[in-house]
């Protein structure tokens, strides 16, 4: 754990190597296809993402999905940036198209904020081996530690190439952005998003959750998804 924080302080990230198994990563490419053919938005809650398959609400799409969010040590992590009573703010899962999926560099932050501490934070799950031709995380290492503008000229990024089964866990106040996908080739990542307690979830988790899945959750799952303060 030393390690990750040093870079969380440091660089505003970390990449925590084999969180997922090599079995559960044949369980989620199979799952999560399934999961992008039969997205609904009035179902699932958030806007399709343009150019990209895309799944949210995945808490609700079985077990497998009730508590991975909490996995050790990411979880932990996420709990340093936030504080011990964080929440999540939403389970989703975004894969860009062959030539799409490039954003511009940003931070995560309500527009013409800027607060000292980090509000929001975001696990990125590597289904598959993410790199440079199939759409990897852009980052400026240390840019959390200011309020610049993202650089025109992009100086400073870095790739986050990493192979399926590891996780980048970020301040996501450090300037970051998906990056297009020239191969085509398959880049399925999940996203594990919270924010501090108190501030508004991105998905209503309460309101999107089946009966049978909310008498399911562990009671330490059930405050991360905030149910029970409603």
């Amino acid at each position: 754990m030393r390690g990750h924080i040093e870079n969380l302080d440091e660089n505003g990230f970390t990449i925590v190597h084999g969180v997922v198994t090599e079995d559960e990563l044949l369980f989620l490419r199979d799952a999560m296809d399934h999961i992008y053919a039969t997205y609904d938005p009035e179902r699932d809650g958030l806007r399709r993402v343009e150019g990209s398959h895309f799944a949210s609400n995945l808490v609700n799409k079985g077990s497998f999905f009730e508590s991975i969010f909490l996995r050790h040590p990411i979880y932990a992590l996420v709990r340093y940036l936030l504080g011990e009573d964080c929440i999540l703010s939403s389970l989703n899962s975004l894969e860009p198209l062959k030539g799409q999926g490039n954003q511009r560099l940003h931070r995560d932050l309500p527009p013409g904020d800027s607060p000292q501490e980090p509000i929001v934070a975001n696990s990125l799950w590597a289904i598959d081996d993410m790199d440079r031709d199939n759409g990897a995380t852009r980052l400026i290492p240390g840019s959390h530690k200011d309020s610049h503008p993202p650089p025109d000229d992009e100086e400073g990024v870095i790739y986050a190439e990493i192979p399926a089964g590891d996780v980048i866990v970020t301040n996501a106040h450090v300037l970051h952005g998906a990056s297009a996908n020239p191969s085509g080739r398959r880049r399925r990542v999940m996203h594990g998003y919270f924010t501090k307690n108190g501030l508004s979830q991105q998905l209503r988790q309460r309101e999107y959750l089946l009966p049978e899945v909310f008498a399911r959750l562990s009671p330490l799952a059930r405050k991360v998804l905030a149910l029970d303060s409603w």
